[in-house]
């Protein structure tokens, strides 16, 4: 058996080394030999993960070049608006302005694949000064943080803001009273908990079901308004992507309660 598989193995490599068409040799009926089948089926498997996260990067890196238009018009137009608030002595519109210059530079022109969450906390805050130009005092932000070298820790890019818009689009919006949104980070010897909850409209037990069921399957839900948008199912998407099953976003809500996105992530130090 062994030397009828390795002179079969011998065959196929001599085909890829004289056309050097892979596909050939692991589409070919391998079926006789049983081994040999389940070697190719994961290479194929591991060849095909790899090209679908270099696909989404360049994706990614193409989106970002897109949406950029120009972005130095967009900065130059928002520092001179700045600047004209300070000169008017409109220190809250100054102040606005800046951290919309700050967010888009983030979002738009910033395209490392890792971040500190120092930097995402920064960007989420950023994009809260500017929600506060639209709610005023109604909205407000809070950070619990069980060791502040957490601050230092690494993670994909554009993680936390999505939870903290969903946090105040979807749940504190629709609340005739005062909102808060609250970023609490913990973790253990290798895991990395991020939970953004807020005390808001919250969801029935249902569409919390379908949301869970969704991200567990890395799949959107069909023929359902669902109040994540495409944001939430983005970042659980690629962290699964990125790191595997064991990693990625779960909700708890309650109608008239709230709502808490948790985001299970690797603890990635500096240097990894």
């Amino acid at each position: 058996m062994w030397l009828r598989m390795g002179w079969t193995l011998w065959n196929a490599l001599r085909r890829y080394r004289n056309d050097k068409n892979l596909e050939a040799v692991l589409r070919k009926d391998w079926s006789r030999e049983p081994e040999l089948s389940a070697f190719f089926a994961d290479i194929e498997t591991r060849l095909h993960g790899k090209e679908i996260a270099k696909l989404q990067q360049k994706q990614a890196e193409y989106l970002a070049l897109q949406n950029q238009i120009n972005p130095h018009f967009l900065y130059n137009a928002l520092e001179a608006i700045r600047s004209d608030a300070l000169l008017a002595d409109c220190a809250e519109i100054a102040e606005t302005t800046e951290a919309l210059a700050t967010f888009f530079r983030y979002t738009i022109s910033n395209l490392q694949e890792y971040v500190t969450f120092s930097d995402e906390l920064d960007n989420a805050e950023n994009y809260f000064t500017v929600q506060r130009c639209r709610f005023g005092d109604k909205l407000s932000m809070e950070l619990e943080l069980s060791d502040e070298a957490l601050l230092e820790a690494r993670m994909p890019k554009l993680i936390l803001q999505p939870l903290v818009e969903n946090a105040v689009s979807h749940g504190l919006e629709g609340k005739l009273e005062h909102g808060t949104v609250r970023i609490l980070v913990e973790s253990s010897e290798n895991t990395l908990f991020l939970r953004v909850r807020d005390d808001g409209v919250g969801m029935p037990e249902e569409q919390v079901a379908r949301l869970n069921e969704a991200f567990a399957a890395d799949d959107g839900p069909t023929g359902v308004h669902l109040r994540d948008g495409i944001a939430l199912r983005n970042v659980n998407s690629r962290i699964r992507l990125m790191f595997g099953e064991d990693y990625g976003l779960r909700i708890f809500s309650a109608s008239g309660v709230g709502t808490e996105c948790r985001v299970t992530l690797p603890l990635l130090a500096q240097e990894e």
